[in-house]
């Protein structure tokens, strides 16, 4: 009874922020109380931040669960989130009144979301555990099991979880995708595993073990957020749904909805990790006087402005100082993957000379790629050779080696 008058003394004082009127309902039920749209904006015009900080002055908090505590302050002793728990607000009024209600949305699509994180880990592992398996039959058949960080595989899943949606389908839409981004770095990041690598002989464990960190922090997370103090500056619920960023109509979405916004990218950047695990490089001859024998895995342009081109081609050691022709991997990339000599040749050097000459920059710390053809997305090393200079009697790995640093 106390928490219920607080409640209105509390909502009175911030309604005076809104002066815009609520529309008149039939009196009946859920009608008799009439909401505004769900929406940022409706947070923001009836002040429910400020609401919100009064509330936590006035609720009884409790040692555990203080999101139960506030949703029992507001009338709704049987609101418990939770992980494989689904809190339901309700409808307006029944049994919360306006504007607590529509604070009580925002806990429920936030416990929502985390559920939905949860679930899609372990889509996005069934998703990498149909496809690198085939990767590694096309391109790389005799795998080796202690080159590719296993951190690789944490980015390539935080940045599938970037398109979860906090309300609504999923999206690729790029400040959808950074939210997601911002949200799983700042709260739902494992430890990177600094001495682990993927198993590519054996992707399914891999994945498990990434399954299994990750849905460790989402617990972790809801744990201590359900368990703070609402106000509470680092897990408080206050702070995570201020600005109504959590207010909207949650939306139910499948493993298939999951796949076909990222299948595209994962697999372009899962090529690169496979041909990086075998120590693959593409070499830029720039200033060559002639293309030099242009086939599958070559490419030449001619300058612009000048007689001299640029070639690329795509390298891997063999023998001591010499470089092999990836031919048959371009076929693969070509014929079966769709991929253009511009996209896995010339691509790695794009990344390359738009990260400040930084060598395999990983898109996914920056979210789920949208464009599956974009810069870094494909990647591999690169090694820069001037051609008017030549290399000398070096061979062409030696040089990229000493000259320029790369691991082949």
């Amino acid at each position: 009874m106390r928490g219920q008058s607080l409640l209105t003394a509390i909502a009175a004082t911030v309604a005076m922020a809104s002066p815009v009127p609520n529309p008149q309902g039939t009196g009946k039920g859920a009608d008799s109380c009439p909401s505004k749209a769900l929406t940022p904006a409706t947070w923001t015009a009836l002040n429910i931040d400020s609401f919100l900080g009064e509330v936590a002055k006035n609720y009884t908090q409790t040692t555990t669960n203080n999101v139960q505590s506030v949703a029992d302050f507001f009338g709704a002793p049987n609101f418990f989130c939770g992980l494989h728990s689904f809190c339901n607000a309700g409808q307006p009024c029944l049994p919360i009144e306006l504007p607590a209600w529509y604070a009580m949305v925002a806990i429920q699509n936030w416990n929502n979301y985390m559920n939905s994180l949860n679930t899609a880990i372990g889509f996005a592992s069934s998703i990498l555990s149909l496809k690198l398996p085939q990767i590694v039959q096309d391109v790389f058949p005799d795998p080796i099991d202690n080159v590719t960080p296993l951190g690789n595989m944490m980015s390539i899943v935080g940045g599938m979880l970037s398109v979860v949606p906090v309300t609504g389908a999923i999206s690729t839409v790029s400040t959808s995708v950074q939210f997601g981004l911002d949200f799983v770095n700042a709260r739902l990041l494992p430890p990177a595993p600094t001495d682990r690598f993927l198993v590519w002989s054996d992707i399914a464990s891999s994945m498990g073990d990434v399954v299994k960190e990750y849905q460790a922090v989402v617990s972790r997370s809801m744990t201590a957020v359900l368990n703070a103090a609402i106000d509470d500056p680092d897990n408080g619920i206050n702070g995570i749904i201020s600005k109504g960023t959590f207010l909207g109509i949650s939306q139910n979405f499948t493993q298939t909805d999951l796949q076909s916004a990222v299948v595209d990218s994962i697999t372009m950047n899962a090529l690169g990790l496979a041909l990086q695990a075998q120590r693959v490089f593409v070499t830029r001859f720039s200033n060559s006087k002639a293309c030099n024998g242009e086939n599958e895995n070559t490419l030449c342009v001619k300058n612009d402005g000048s007689e001299t081109f640029t070639q690329w081609s795509m390298l891997r050691r063999s023998g001591k100082a010499n470089a092999g022709s990836m031919i048959d991997t371009s076929k693969v990339l070509m014929n079966k993957y769709g991929m253009t000599k511009h996209e896995f040749l010339k691509g790695p050097t794009d990344c390359y000379d738009k990260n400040g000459k930084t060598q395999l920059t990983n898109p996914f710390n920056r979210g789920m790629p949208l464009d599956a053809k974009a810069a870094c997305v494909f990647n591999v090393l690169v090694c820069d050779i001037d051609s008017s200079r030549g290399i000398g009697r070096q061979g062409i790995v030696d040089y990229c080696q000493k000259n320029q640093g790369l691991d082949i």
